[in-house]
């Protein structure tokens, strides 16, 4: 996995690992398929008409007989370049990756095929969360968009779109957020109980 490749750091954990919903990657290669399919039933259209008219009715439709070579290399050329399309879609859902652990959410955001951003955000700092579904479909399939507000300036919040179960995703980092500020406010507790002793030199006395 993608986020194996990601440094935790000691005695971290991953809570949960989600990526986009799989309706928005199922819509897109969708379309896609709408776009590389569409040319082709056209050409198939226009040969069929042209091989069933009558010669009366030949002057209506244009004899695309002659043409086939060139346009068959143009759909090849369409169906890879619709292919390239459908392969840059996968790309981007399969490597977007949000990540919860017990110290900070990471945010992998595939810009490009060779354009990699890597977030982190950490959950002490993390002020507000909210959760945005929109539309029957969202609301029937169970996605939506989450939104954080962190400590300091405004480029450190985030936003994530399209998310499975938002809301129990919310559940795990507000839990988690908790657990961390629980755990660092014991932390100084303990050193406020416990301070470092201060030792003083040892001062013998002098043979005579």
């Amino acid at each position: 996995m993608l986020f194996d490749k990601i440094r935790l750091e000691e005695n971290e954990k991953v809570l949960k690992v989600v990526r986009r919903h799989w309706f928005i990657i199922t819509i897109e290669l969708l379309a896609v398929a709408i776009l590389a399919i569409l040319p082709t039933l056209i050409v198939l259209a226009f040969h069929l008409m042209s091989n069933n008219s009558s010669p009366e009715e030949g002057s209506r439709f244009v004899d695309i007989s002659s043409h086939m070579p060139l346009i068959w290399f143009g759909l090849v050329t369409w169906w890879l370049l619709c292919a390239m399309i459908a392969g840059a879609a996968w790309t981007h859902y399969y490597l977007d990756i949000w990540a919860v652990t017990d110290r900070r959410i990471v945010s992998i955001d595939q810009v490009h095929f060779f354009n990699r951003k890597v977030n982190s955000f950490r959950l002490e700092r993390l002020q507000d969360i909210k959760v945005q579904i929109n539309g029957i479909i969202p609301t029937l399939l169970n996605f939506g968009t989450i939104r954080a507000q962190t400590a300091g300036a405004i480029e450190n919040n985030f936003k994530a779109r399209g998310l499975p179960d938002p809301r129990n995703l919310q559940a795990i980092i507000q839990q988690a957020t908790d657990n961390r500020l629980k755990y660092i406010y014991q932390g100084e507790q303990s050193q406020q109980a416990n301070p470092p002793q201060q030792f003083s030199p040892r001062i013998f006395p002098e043979n005579t």
